[in-house]
């Protein structure tokens, strides 16, 4: 087979009720070259026996790699990334999630794209989304985003959802496997890596419906009004802010020396320890937006403004 081998990476955690959409979008991708490498991350209901059925019964001839054993519940991020520790060599990657569903063509579009690139730089592809509750109403789609992203872009805000996601071997090695990503999200460490020492790639087309279910539908796609009463909650009143913060002041460490001194000088404004009041003034009046929506963009000035980072 010819065609580039592409391992799709799902961490899967109590998702029996979710699993056969996903599974389902995977198998019947019309891209051929795909290796399916599934790891449990302590599931206490029926998923690791749905798995393994759905694997039995499997005719699509996909090869399928179930790693479970151990019970050890890693969490998100860090299950992604031991699969891709573990996993074989190939020349693209896909993050999954256990709840989505991928469009037939979403391999086709990332490899015919990630193809007209040069292997031994970082690429990063992604692509736009629909947003459905569980009962199958569209929510939105996700907003287009910019055809050439800054490190500004990926301070605060991720672009691309993980889903969407696929990157190459040489982006595997040099962002997840010369370095240690640490516990910051995976798909905001591998665009900031892509943005910073390679190149990313954006498809304006759709390529996954994200399954919004009913408890988690208004944290995020109600509007202005839920954004702001979450940021009251989670980073205002809460920890989310200054963990934001230590994961921005982590990649800083992590890779302070291939780092351009453009690159440096915004990250050490914005995840320096301390806060002169010269540096308080630069990130309140900071000229430029760090998140796309307004109300994200409020938000966040409003932890400047109180030092809250």
């Amino acid at each position: 087979m010819n065609k580039p081998k592409v391992n799709v990476v799902l961490a899967t955690y109590n998702g029996e009720k979710f699993l056969t959409r996903q599974l389902d979008s995977v198998v019947n991708q019309t891209y051929e070259n795909i290796d399916i490498y599934i790891r449990d991350d302590g599931s206490v209901d029926g998923t690791v026996a749905f798995i393994e059925e759905y694997i039995r019964q499997d005719q699509s001839g996909r090869k399928f790699v179930f790693w479970h054993g151990e019970g050890e519940n890693l969490r998100c991020p860090s299950s992604f990334y031991e699969i891709l520790r573990r996993c074989e060599t190939a020349d693209y990657y896909a993050f999954c999630d256990q709840d989505d569903e991928w469009y037939p063509e979403k391999f086709g579009w990332a490899v015919e794209r990630l193809e007209q690139e040069k292997q031994d730089e970082i690429l990063l592809y992604y692509t736009a989304c629909d947003y459905y509750t569980d009962q199958g109403v569209l929510i939105r789609r996700s907003p287009q985003q910019k055809e050439h992203l800054e490190l500004t872009d990926v301070l605060y805000y991720t672009p691309g959802s993980g889903f969407t996601m696929v990157f190459n071997e040489t982006a595997r090695r040099r962002l997840l496997q010369e370095v240690n990503p640490g516990q910051e999200l995976h798909d905001r460490w591998m665009i900031r890596g892509a943005v910073c020492f390679g190149k990313v790639i954006y498809d304006g087309r759709s390529s996954a419906a994200h399954i919004r279910h009913e408890a988690a539908v208004t944290a995020g796609d109600a509007g202005a009004g839920s954004l702001i009463r979450n940021f009251v909650r989670e980073e205002l009143m809460g920890d989310e802010a200054k963990q934001e913060k230590e994961f921005l002041r982590y990649f800083r460490e992590a890779f302070g020396g291939s780092l351009t001194s453009e690159q440096k000088r915004v990250l050490d404004l914005f995840a320096a320890e301390g806060c002169s009041v010269v540096r308080w003034f630069r990130k309140v009046f900071y000229p430029w937006r760090l998140r796309t929506r307004t109300a994200g963009e409020i938000a966040l000035r409003f932890l400047f403004v109180f030092g809250k980072i």
